[in-house]
């Protein structure tokens, strides 16, 4: 079985090889605990590090040039990296927007929508990575009338790309449901958990391996710190 990094300091010894390549891994937590920025480093590191590889990362509410400037704030430029990588932002939130200005938001089918050109592009080409930002935004423009069944068919329809993906699922604090309809998790090959919690008058942020099909891994929570080196755990 081949592995994908996290990258993040400390934590991928916890995982006895990683992410085995091909998984969809759901990558919940609150609001501000770093689920986007996660996943993101995680390609970004991917490419860096191979010097070659493709990434799709499908952004449905926050526009592209306010994610990458974003990241680039964080020491993560795409223009930067090895000629051999591409690192393709979908803009579905400017796809929507346009929609909806042409008055026929109501008829789309906005998870075909979505699957399609992702489809399409695999077809060329391999994929290495694949993030969907965010379920939570899916929810919020698809008409989900029967939610275990489309989520199945939807998780299906990304393993079928033949990428590792990466699913942002947005939760309550001190919530732990990993998804608005509690089949998220069953339906994904892995978890991981983003909390936070109050330390004084700083909130601190952890994480936590909760499920990765086929590995052996801790389940315990680990602070989780982020500077200019990066991601990073504290454990003892």
């Amino acid at each position: 079985m081949e592995y994908l990094k996290t990258y993040v300091e400390g934590l991928d010894e916890k995982i006895k090889g990683g992410i085995p390549k091909k998984h969809v891994v759901l990558i919940s937590g609150p609001t501000g605990s770093m689920k986007s920025t996660l996943s993101f480093y995680i390609a970004y590191r991917y490419l860096e590090s191979k010097k070659r590889g493709n990434v799709i990362y499908v952004s449905l509410e926050q526009s592209r040039d306010s994610l990458l400037n974003q990241m680039k704030s964080l020491n993560m430029d795409i223009e930067k990296l090895p000629s051999n990588c591409e690192f393709n932002v979908f803009d579905w939130g400017l796809v929507r927007k346009m929609v909806k200005e042409s008055g026929n938001y109501g008829d789309v089918d906005w998870v075909k929508a979505i699957e399609t050109p992702i489809k399409e592009y695999a077809r060329d080409k391999t994929v290495d990575i694949l993030i969907l930002d965010s379920l939570n935004a899916l929810y919020a423009i698809a008409d989900m009338v029967n939610p275990r069944n489309q989520l199945f068919f939807l998780f299906e329809s990304m393993r079928e790309v033949g990428a590792t993906t990466f699913v942002i699922s947005e939760t309550s604090y001190n919530s732990m449901k990993f998804g608005s309809y509690d089949v998220e998790g069953f339906l994904a090959d892995g978890i991981i958990h983003l909390s936070m919690e109050r330390v004084g008058r700083t909130l601190g942020r952890y994480i936590s391996i909760i499920k990765m099909r086929g590995v052996k891994h801790s389940t315990d929570y680990y602070p989780l710190l982020v500077d200019e080196r990066g991601f990073r755990i504290v454990s003892h």
